[in-house]
């Protein structure tokens, strides 16, 4: 992590700065587990900006390829990762409103003087991720397995029956 992934959030949204980096699948360190090696370098870029409602925002958006594994075959299976957040910067969480009264549902960060923007990046991957991803059937490494193993249709003997009317 360098220094210039550590902002002082309230400052960087006040003069509307941006900031763009790229990063590698072995800087992830919480989501390194969930993806494969064939992932690629993920960009992304931080704006900040005071909006018209006087708030101070930060925009993050974090675009690549990632690879997880697939959960039939367990193959890499490539997903493209087009995240786009936006968060209202506030003092403290007294000041983020009940659930109920955000009907636009905001996403809310608190503000920080040391911001790890990588933090902050990881954790917009992660709630990307799919919890259980699986290819297409058609895609899939174990397609002939799991037409091997299905069941019978039950009804298919019910074909076989005629009625007959009187």
């Amino acid at each position: 992590m360098t220094a210039q992934h550590i902002i002082n959030s309230l400052e960087f949204a006040r003069k509307s700065l941006e900031i763009r980096d790229t990063i590698a699948h072995s800087d992830l360190q919480r989501a390194k587990d969930l993806l494969k090696q064939e992932t690629e370098s993920l960009n992304w870029r931080l704006t900040g900006e005071i909006g018209l409602d006087k708030k101070a925002r930060l925009h993050l958006i974090v675009t690549g390829n990632v690879a997880v594994p697939c959960q039939r075959c367990l193959e890499p299976m490539m997903m493209a990762l087009d995240i786009k957040s936006e968060f209202i910067l506030v003092n403290d969480e007294s000041e983020i409103p009940p659930e109920e009264d955000d009907v636009e549902d905001h996403d809310y960060l608190i503000a920080e003087a040391e911001m790890d923007l990588l933090q902050l990046v990881e954790d917009e991957i992660l709630l990307a991720l799919p919890y259980a991803p699986k290819h297409e059937i058609n895609d899939c490494a174990v397609k002939a397995e799991v037409n091997e193993l299905k069941a019978p249709n039950p009804f298919a003997v019910l074909r076989d029956f005629k009625v007959v009317k009187s």
